[in-house]
């Protein structure tokens, strides 16, 4: 009797630790969260769910491949985890592995070919390797399961957006903000469908409510100063452009519209030195993607080399 109770308390604190983990990780304290599943699987290494959700928690810092190796333990218990292979996906497409992320999301439709989850994941991987078309049909696939999948509504979006077909584009994102009003993709990729649409003080209204949710985030940033100087408001665009470039220098398109505000106001020399940046970053971005796309063509990974190559010659025609 001793053994059975002592047995049942070891199951009940390795529950309490499970559901501190889950709650923490919805707070946001994802270091608290690793170490309340790391207690949970000190007590039972076998509790496959309990290693999943220490993975969640460890790519949520940005610990990808420790989130992958958690997942395979969780595998490693359970072939039909679910959750398991959803998270690991994830882990594997912001490693840049989609081919991986596909087959991992494929696993996952044999067992459950109605998952939404996966049909969306699958759709953001296709999506990245240049298959837009594919991608859409994807998350068409996952909205007929969940009609009011924010996630897949803009994704869906910014692959039409990626097809140049931006009013179907935008609907997309109307769909969702009707859903939830202050979902911040959202709204950033309206007005950046609206920029492309040459709709500039619409395109401003969408970058304020993007800035209200999202005080410095360097793309709304620059898009409200793209918007700015496309209407010839040369002096606000530069002010945010600059806050833009503070937050993240590698943006060239940022620098070629500082470049192009600054040579309107008669600032030639901060023009030039704009340009430069612009030019010194396209260079580096040419050699680095002609170098990695050759290297997949010589390993066979054709799709990956095309879009590596697609990208480079993106950059060259900017």
């Amino acid at each position: 009797m001793p053994e059975v109770t002592a047995e049942k308390s070891d199951m009940n604190k390795v529950s309490d630790y499970y559901r501190q983990g889950i709650s923490l990780g919805k707070e946001g304290r994802h270091e608290e969260a690793i170490r309340a599943f790391s207690s949970a699987l000190t007590l039972d290494p076998h509790f496959a769910l309990a290693w999943v959700g220490r993975g969640f928690a460890l790519g949520k810092i940005g610990r990808y491949e420790e989130e992958i190796e958690c997942c395979d333990k969780a595998l490693a218990i359970d072939l039909l985890c679910i959750a398991a292979l959803n998270t690991k996906a994830f882990a594997l497409g912001m490693l840049k592995r989609y081919f991986e992320k596909i087959k991992c999301c494929d696993q996952v439709l044999r067992i459950d070919p109605e998952n939404a989850t996966a049909w969306n994941n699958k759709g953001v991987a296709l999506g990245m390797l240049g298959h837009f078309e594919e991608e859409i049909r994807c998350c068409d696939r996952a909205l007929s399961l969940r009609p009011r999948y924010l996630s897949a509504l803009v994704n869906k979006g910014y692959a039409l957006g990626k097809l140049k077909r931006h009013d179907e584009e935008i609907v997309c994102y109307d769909r969702s903000l009707k859903i939830y009003p202050y979902y911040f993709s959202a709204v950033l990729n309206r007005a950046v469908a609206l920029n492309n649409l040459k709709r500039h003080r619409e395109a401003l209204e969408m970058l304020d409510r993007a800035l209200e949710i999202e005080r410095d985030h360097p793309k709304a940033l620059y898009q409200k100063g793209l918007s700015l100087s496309s209407l010839g408001r040369h002096t606000e665009a530069i002010r945010f452009l600059e806050r833009a470039l503070a937050l993240d220098q590698s943006m060239a398109d940022a620098w070629v519209v500082l470049s192009n505000s600054c040579f309107m106001l008669g600032r030639l020399d901060e023009s030039a030195r704009a340009f430069d940046q612009a030019y010194y970053i396209d260079v580096r971005e040419v050699r680095s993607g002609i170098v990695k796309g050759m290297s997949l063509l010589k390993s066979g990974k054709f799709d990956e080399a095309i879009r590596s190559l697609s990208e480079v010659l993106g950059i060259m025609l900017r």
